[in-house]
């Protein structure tokens, strides 16, 4: 017959507890900049859903498990532009208005 020690019990929910609050998910992003190209005053967009893209000098999508669709119209309205479903990166001027990211 096992005999659980109320203390160990404790003691193991805490480890548990600090190993889900500090252990940081991994989320797609991306970067953009001001540019000319991947450089100057940059933002980034990670939320899941749609966002506005304010700066178009250059990208960088770094994808950790969450593909993303880029539009040419704010509020990731009408058709797709791209899809990234792996990371990527372009240094020059580029068109999209929005990015939705899937979560």
């Amino acid at each position: 017959m096992a005999v659980t020690h109320p203390s160990a019990t404790l003691v193991v929910a805490i480890i548990v507890l600090l190993a889900c609050t500090v252990t940081p998910a991994a989320a797609s992003y991306m970067t953009v900049w001001q540019g000319p190209g991947c450089n100057n005053h940059a933002e980034r967009y990670s939320v899941c859903g749609c966002s506005t893209i304010n700066l178009r000098g250059g990208y960088e999508f770094v994808y950790q498990g969450q593909t993303a669709a880029v539009y040419n119209q704010r509020g990731c309205v009408g058709v797709a532009s791209f899809r990234f479903r792996g990371s990527a990166r372009g240094c020059t001027p580029f068109g999209w208005q929005s990015i939705f990211i899937q979560c």
